[in-house]
């Protein structure tokens, strides 16, 4: 069994979580962010982006050693991202008995590395990308089909599941294909200004950060028709630099951040505005407390 959490609404997730306690089931969080539905996660949680303060290991690696959660138990993820779902795919794998063999190992990498900050220098300013392949990766349609909220939870741990042991992926070509579209639409959509060093990026289009780095090593991006699940649409913030090893005050800005607006949260790496709702901050806000941090 596999539970979505709630940002919006934590007491309910906690809740929820402690409801499956009473009914003796274990539940094993994968990648939850936040504390306190962490903590409620009888089982414990992998996240070591975030919560674990580890930017290097992404939770589907994690999965590969960490011990298997008993049958039985529940699997809890609150960020449905390739991260998360992946490594649910990863521990029922290893539930069945099943063994990964190196080209599994392979595809399991191609996801942590695609979620995990990217290791070394900026490598500089690079041309404004030309075409849909410039934004894309190996995994965008593996990651695109795990984001698909219209697509049922557990349907989507099974494709990846099935992508991660044999390569395969239902309507690949498909997916891939809207992929390209939307990544031709997001150049054309994309507004892409550098201010103070910071590439400051407009638009509704996950493809945010990919665009940015092409500017900067420091990314801020704003969404305004940014939809959580499937929910309503509201502005969302995001600010990210390219590694944790590139210099500033990153912790003091996350802290100015929260002191505006309680809810900002993220890793050593990347952070937003509270998930679930918009943000009071405008970006010109947003990007005034980057750039004191700087």
């Amino acid at each position: 069994m596999i539970i979505a959490l709630d940002p919006r609404d934590i007491p309910g997730g906690i809740a929820l979580l402690n409801e499956q306690r009473d009914m003796d089931v274990e539940v094993l969080g994968l990648e939850v962010t936040e504390p306190d539905l962490a903590q409620a996660c009888s089982l414990g949680n992998i996240d070591p982006q975030h919560l674990g303060g580890d930017a290097s290991t992404a939770a589907i690696e994690a999965a590969l050693t960490h011990p298997v959660p008993p049958a039985g138990s529940a699997l809890a993820v609150l960020r449905q991202d390739a991260d998360a779902l992946g490594a649910a795919a990863v521990l029922r794998i290893r539930q069945r008995g099943e063994k990964l063999d190196a080209a599994a190992r392979a595809r399991v990498g191609q996801i942590a590395e695609a979620d995990k900050e990217a290791s070394g220098p900026w490598p500089g300013p690079r041309p404004a990308a030309r075409n849909a392949a410039d934004l894309l990766r190996s995994t965008s349609a593996v990651e695109a089909m795990c984001m698909n909220f219209r697509r049922p939870l557990e349907d989507r741990v099974a494709a990846v599941e099935g992508w991660i042991l044999d390569g395969a992926l239902p309507d690949r070509e498909e997916i891939s294909e809207r992929l390209r579209q939307e990544a031709d639409a997001a150049m054309a959509a994309l507004d892409v200004q550098v201010c103070d060093g910071i590439a400051v990026v407009t638009g509704a289009h996950r493809l945010a950060m990919s665009a940015g780095y092409r500017h900067a090593p420091v990314v801020m991006a704003t969404n305004p028709a940014f939809r959580w699940q499937g929910g309503p649409e509201h502005t969302k913030h995001n600010v990210a630099r390219w590694n944790s090893a590139h210099p500033m005050d990153w912790a003091g800005m996350l802290a100015d951040l929260r002191g505006r607006e309680p809810g900002w949260g993220g890793s050593s790496s990347i952070c937003g505005s509270p998930q679930g709702t918009g943000s009071t901050l405008t970006q010109q806000e947003v990007l005034g407390i980057v750039a004191r941090h700087l």
